[in-house]
């Protein structure tokens, strides 16, 4: 079963680039790549009108997360279906994450195959690119500031972000406000994340900061 739903004021723009259907979508080989592992990649390239916009694709579902997931009687899904619904979560909490302007999956024998979602990009930039412009120290603290409030908002709401709080998934953005990206991996928990989680997370935020001076 395959199916692709694309947000009605980005059908024509999406069309006129050739990639209004779930087959080119998941063929997309242009652009520039940001990031590939084996289950798929993630790129960046610009429509006919000038918009640029993010493709994310699963080349191919794990087996094995299938079958996690079968077993937890939870119904499987491809990572960028994943990503979208915690973009959404997070999105309802207040903070700004990427819009998602179209999402889709190739499904074989009612199982997750393959998948893409597109993306518009956030006004802003990656803190740890933040920080290595910003000459002002003051400014810089108060940034990882915001990013580690952020953070700890998450924490406050059950919102498990794994080991994934990395600097580079904080965008600092134009309305000085703190954005997220990459966040397939987060999980809404049931209980109060335990102090060791909330430490942990704080302790991988911090050490993978740029070694900047005058940050401290």
């Amino acid at each position: 079963m395959d199916y692709l739903t694309i947000h009605p004021d980005w059908k024509e723009a999406l069309a006129q680039a050739g990639l209004a259907d779930l087959d080119a979508l998941l063929a997309f080989s242009d652009g520039q790549c940001l990031s590939r592992h084996l289950r798929g990649k993630t790129s960046r390239t610009t429509l006919p009108g000038g918009q640029t916009i993010f493709i994310k694709q699963d080349h191919f579902t794990k087996w094995k997360t299938t079958a996690r997931n079968l077993v937890r009687f939870r119904k499987p899904q491809p990572n960028t279906e994943k990503e979208r619904q915690r973009l959404a979560l997070v999105a309802s909490y207040g903070i700004t994450v990427p819009e998602v302007i179209a999402w889709g999956q190739r499904r074989r024998f009612g199982l997750p195959h393959q998948a893409v979602m597109v993306m518009l990009p956030m006004d802003g930039i990656p803190l740890p690119e933040f920080l290595e412009q910003e000459k002002d120290p003051e400014k810089r603290k108060s940034v990882i500031a915001q990013a580690e409030e952020t953070l700890h908002f998450l924490q406050e709401n059950a919102l498990d972000w794994l080991t994934d709080c990395k600097p580079e998934h904080f965008f600092v953005l134009r309305n000085g406000k703190i954005g997220l990206i990459d966040l397939e991996r987060l999980h809404q928990r049931k209980k109060p994340l335990s102090d060791k989680t909330r430490k942990m997370q704080l302790n991988r935020f911090r050490s993978l900061l740029p070694t900047l001076e005058n940050i401290e």
